[in-house]
């Protein structure tokens, strides 16, 4: 017995409430189960209960063990003053000076056999085997409570940048979309470049797309060299301009990461597709119109140079390079979303929050390694807003097996 499973049993009514006595033999119901708190303080607020002809209102305390009171010293604390029953899942002592309750007997062993086996299996979705005793309408459910969730806690981290660069919104979305254009393997010298690059100078410079590669290549480290085609001298005595002008720093080369990469995934074309992104689309208000957002990413490719090349001064097969549908997923999933979710708890308006919703239900589904412990169970998994409740439930339930607070380990442990 846990304590935490000792919460969700009197929380959920799951013990036989009949005919409760308490361990001095008193005859006692349960009026009111109270609130769960959860932070300091008895476990259960707001509860009233009736002792023979006696009824009394006040706070529920739960411990696995009846001497659990003395060894966590609530006898001297006075949030506890106003406890009116301890409810314990073993009585191992009788001098607590409050009614106590043992709830040791009272709970059905079919219950306590299940939570055993889930917390014993060493899978990640230790409730597979049990999952046909969840409705369709449950699951739905809670996929949507994930996706809120997963959203939420996103749009904290993006609030949280926003206040960091002074409450403005086209730095933070110039800040995200930096980090997702790297991906995982390069996101930390995107990140360097969109603090070493001011997204106010690229403003300066949105009529002209070859000074927007100059300035990103630029700060990016890769024109410190001796070049033998044109294109990359021009941009590099462009650049030297431009650094000189705003006294620009720049990223170190060596940062920057090509091992087990994909061409189509090098730094370089990823440079040139955010550098098309900066030069075609201002910020924010494109990425507030849902249908801005489907069409702008459509029309990301590269400059012409690059659709010759992988790498400066390697020319290659001729190779139209537009944003693969995967990637548009990350950015739409990883950014869009969340900036709206967010824009929209900042202004209150849950027109946003909808479209981040929106966003999600019609962007295609993900497909990641976290993805295959789902493989075996028949879930609807159509879009992006299925994707990402998975990704909540196998990040934030199933590894860390929560399952007392998780919907469906909830409605299995009930059931």
């Amino acid at each position: 017995m846990q304590e935490k499973l000792l919460h969700f049993i009197w929380q959920n009514k799951l013990f036989n409430t009949k005919k409760l006595k308490t361990t001095e033999g008193s005859d006692i119901q349960i009026l009111n189960f109270g609130k769960l708190n959860k932070d300091g303080g008895p476990d259960f607020f707001q509860a009233s209960i009736q002792i023979e002809n006696i009824i009394l209102v006040g706070n529920i305390e739960l411990h696995v063990y009846a001497s659990d009171w003395w060894k966590h010293g609530h006898q001297q604390d006075k949030k506890y003053q106003n406890v009116i029953l301890h409810v314990v899942f073993i009585n191992d002592i009788n001098d607590i000076p409050i009614p106590t309750l043992e709830l040791n007997g009272l709970i059905p062993t079919v219950l306590l056999h299940k939570y055993q086996s889930m917390m014993n299996n060493q899978e990640v979705l230790i409730c597979k085997k049990l999952l046909q005793e969840t409705d369709n309408f449950t699951v739905e459910n809670w996929q949507e409570r994930l996706v809120i969730e997963r959203l939420e806690r996103k749009s904290n981290e993006i609030l949280s940048l926003f206040k960091r660069n002074n409450n403005d919104w086209e730095k933070v979305c110039y800040q995200l979309l930096g980090k997702y254009f790297g991906s995982h393997i390069n996101q930390h010298p995107f990140e360097l470049l969109t603090q070493l690059l001011d997204y106010k100078i690229l403003l300066k410079h949105l009529d002209n797309e070859f000074q927007i590669e100059a300035l990103l290549f630029g700060v990016a480290g890769f024109l410190n060299k001796d070049f033998v085609e044109i294109y990359p001298r021009n941009l590099k005595q462009e650049y030297i301009c431009l650094k000189h002008k705003y006294n620009l720093k720049e990223v170190d080369e060596h940062l920057w990461q090509w091992l087990r990469l994909r061409p189509i995934s090098f730094p370089t074309i990823r440079l040139a597709w955010f550098a098309v992104f900066l030069q075609q689309f201002p910020f924010l208000q494109n990425i507030l119109d849902n249908n801005k957002i489907h069409q702008m990413l459509d029309k990301i490719d590269v400059t012409t140079y690059w659709n010759h090349h992988y790498l400066f001064d390697k020319q290659s097969k001729f190779t139209y390079k537009k944003i693969g549908n995967e990637f548009k997923t990350i950015l739409k999933v990883n950014v869009f979303a969340p900036v709206l979710f967010a824009y929209g708890r900042y202004t209150d308006n849950m027109v946003f929050i909808d479209n981040a919703i929106d966003l999600l239900l019609n962007t295609a589904p993900e497909h990641n390694s976290k993805m295959k412990v789902f493989d075996e169970i028949n879930w609807k998994i159509n879009s992006a807003f299925h994707t990402q409740a998975l990704l909540e439930q196998h990040d934030n339930y199933c590894i860390k097996k929560r399952c007392l607070e998780c919907g469906i380990g909830h409605r299995i442990l009930r059931k």
